[in-house]
């Protein structure tokens, strides 16, 4: 009994010994866990935004590593196992980079978010009518928050290529920038984000003005001899569309129906399914733009026109100015509208659809916000083409001039950025160049 009892007590020594054992192998090991520490990611908390073609070197601090092996993944694929790493942006879009450290039986991990721009997507364009006998049109560029005009970025893109001649229109629709030029080359459509071309026309069956986007396949040019339907996937030209004559201006899809600007009809009212004629509205000279409400302005004389685009019935304005069109050299007019506010911004010109320096901002229902000049462009200089656009994206007025004048001053050009609220002067840019500005354009 007792020769049991010992060997049961030493039995009981033995495991003591093994569980203190056991417990002195557990602390060494966890004193043995080292975490690698990133203390800094090597980009400022980890995101940027840059463009296509730029460039970004991942190099992040560390602290508390041994012998560590390292392991990159953009959007989840792996990209690399070196301890630095260098994301070149390609596409546009957003990507996360996931960074992971193995030191030991350890592993930290950071991720990094890079959003990738177009190379012309933080902006807006000028589309220049070109100098007529010289160089044929083409686009120049502004980056927010920027000093500087970026010129000819067209030609500049698409090396050995052209826009045509005068070139007036720009749009963009479905992500894609169409430019109607009056001669020569007819139509260019560019990835707006690389001014890459992705097609052209290059002869219209007339003169081209105007370009409006109905639905994924189908769009309309209105040229100085009738409209045309045209296939977006190919590029392909329809037989003009009956019942709409003479040159065609500014277009607009709005209800259900296509209101387009014809010189010697007026505004014309299409069905957006078949493009027949619904109604002809009357008399009208530069237009169209939608205010936040679904109206749809229009001008001509000392009248604005808003338009019912259910029920095409039509509230008229009295304008203490002139607004003209320019159907003799016909450009897009200088009337756009806001998208936050029911508010319509109007140039005044001199009576062939240039020069003046005014700008007027009606506010709907209030006659006494004509009466007096939204904003003043400086002395000396002159509104030119279709000077004026709203900009949706940071709610600013767009507006480009010339020095008053002729033949050199038209080298003069200046960029003014106003507050669309207000009419305060947010940024003023002078550039020098030919370029005879036909529109801004913006995302």
């Amino acid at each position: 009994m007792r020769s049991i009892t010992r060997k049961f007590q030493l039995s009981l020594t033995v495991a003591a010994f093994a569980i203190a054992g056991l417990a002195s192998c557990s602390k060494n090991n966890e004193a043995a866990v080292i975490v690698p520490q990133i203390i800094a990611p090597g980009l400022k908390d980890g995101k940027d935004t840059i463009y296509i073609g730029d460039s970004r070197v991942l190099s992040p601090s560390l602290a508390d590593v041994k012998n560590p092996s390292f392991l990159w993944l953009v959007n989840g694929k792996e990209v690399s196992t070196d301890s630095i790493y260098t994301f070149t942006a390609t596409e546009r879009g957003d990507y996360t980079i996931s960074y992971k450290i193995i030191s030991g039986n350890s592993l930290n991990t950071y991720y990094y978010s890079i959003k990738v721009l177009g190379k012309f997507e933080n902006g807006f364009f000028l589309v220049n009518e070109g100098w007529l006998g010289h160089e044929p049109g083409d686009v120049n560029f502004y980056r927010y928050g920027e000093d500087s005009v970026y010129q000819y970025v067209f030609q500049r893109n698409n090396p050995g290529k052209t826009l045509g001649t005068t070139t007036e229109y720009g749009a963009i629709y479905n992500n894609k920038f169409y430019l109607i030029s009056k001669q020569g080359v007819g139509l260019v459509v560019a990835d707006p984000g690389t001014m890459k071309e992705i097609g052209r026309i290059d002869k219209l069956p007339a003169n081209g003005n105007a370009f409006v986007g109905i639905n994924e396949t189908t769009g309309l040019i209105g040229t100085i001899d009738g409209l045309y339907p045209i296939n977006l996937q190919t590029l392909a030209i329809g037989n003009k569309i009956n019942g709409v004559s003479g040159q065609i201006g500014g277009m607009i899809k709005a209800g259900g129906y296509v209101l387009v600007m014809s010189q010697s009809q007026g505004i014309v009212a299409l069905n957006n399914t078949d493009f027949s004629v619904a109604q002809v509205l009357g008399k009208a000279d530069v237009g169209f733009s939608a205010t936040p409400d679904g109206t749809v302005w229009a001008g001509s004389n000392q009248y604005l026109f808003g338009i019912n685009p259910q029920t095409l019935a039509i509230d008229t304005v009295n304008v203490p100015f002139n607004v003209y069109g320019s159907w003799g050299a016909w450009n897009a007019g200088m009337l756009s509208t806001s998208t936050i506010e029911n508010a319509v911004f109007v140039g005044k010109t001199n009576s062939w659809g240039a020069g003046g320096r005014e700008i007027y901002k009606y506010q709907v229902g209030n006659p006494a916000s004509l009466q007096t000049p939204f904003v003043t462009i400086p002395v000396g200089r002159e509104l030119y083409g279709a000077a004026l656009r709203y900009n949706t994206n940071n709610n600013t007025l767009i507006v480009t001039d010339v020095k008053s004048g002729y033949g050199q001053n038209y080298a003069d050009n200046a960029l003014y950025i106003y507050d669309a609220s207000n009419g305060n002067l947010n940024k003023s840019v002078a550039y020098s160049g030919f370029f005879f500005p036909a529109m801004p354009v913006s995302f």
